[in-house]
């Protein structure tokens, strides 16, 4: 199985390039929010690459009663794919100081709401608690008076304001600031959703190919190795704009401690 050698040792490659460079970066003091989160959630783009590597087995393993579960891959990859949409979006794609704050107030909303709809589930009135209408209220009167959010149309702004939007952007804008090829992306995001939601197409055919039972298989190793190109794929990009933003910080932090 050497396309599946090539895959897996292309993702620990990319992975460990990604690992030594958010090392290399550690300790550099943050000189905006952007470049905050961008750590955050690089690291977390590590982290969530980590894990995959545990589920997909070595490629020394292939013949000798490993563990295999794609689907659990498949459903980790889209978590990794879509943490470097987050990243990019809020750390790298280019934008005013404006509307940049204004993306961020719109996530602080988004993540109000959230815990307000998760609570509600338990029955605990959430957003009836004083510290919650606070920050609601200053979540909002933030966003009304940012001045790139003013420029929206009354229809986008009552939208927003709902707070059911973590973006401004959709998933296929924020892929084409990328660069990524849109159609591309979305046939990952269709194939690893399903495995995700558990959706029809995740379990009809687990009877062919000796599927989805945790044993090795033709399926088991192809659809693992297309799961382990996506996350190198999806790494290297995101190596390389984190190095770029971080770079020139790296250099300065160097010269003021000499």
């Amino acid at each position: 199985m050497e396309n599946y050698k090539e895959s897996f040792e292309k993702y620990e490659s990319a992975l460990l390039e990604c690992t030594n460079l958010s090392q290399n970066f550690a300790g550099i003091p943050s000189p905006t929010s952007s470049h905050f989160y961008a750590s955050l959630l690089f690291t977390k783009l590590c982290n969530c690459a980590n894990s995959i590597g545990h589920l997909a087995p070595n490629p020394d393993q292939i013949g000798k009663n490993a563990h295999w579960d794609y689907s659990s891959v498949s459903s980790l990859t889209r978590d990794l794919i879509e943490c470097y949409i987050t990243f990019y979006y809020l750390c790298i794609d280019k934008c005013s100081i404006e509307e940049w704050n204004a993306r961020w107030q719109l996530m602080n909303l988004h993540d109000h709401m959230s815990r307000v709809k998760m609570f509600n589930t338990l029955g605990i009135d959430y957003e009836g608690k004083e510290e919650a209408k606070n920050v609601k209220i200053e979540v909002i009167d933030n966003l009304k008076s940012n001045k790139w959010f003013r420029e929206l149309s009354d229809k986008e702004k009552t939208h927003f304001l709902k707070g059911k939007n973590a973006f401004f952007k959709s998933q296929d804008e924020i892929l084409t600031a990328s660069g990524s090829n849109v159609s591309d992306f979305r046939f990952k995001y269709i194939f690893s959703s399903n495995h995700t939601h558990t959706f029809p197409m995740g379990f009809y055919r687990m009877a062919d190919g000796n599927r989805g039972r945790g044993v090795e298989s033709i399926i088991e190793i192809q659809y693992t190795a297309l799961c382990l190109e996506w996350v190198s794929e999806y790494l290297l990009k995101a190596k390389t704009e984190f190095a770029g933003k971080f770079e020139t910080l790296k250099l300065c932090n160097l010269q003021c401690n000499k």
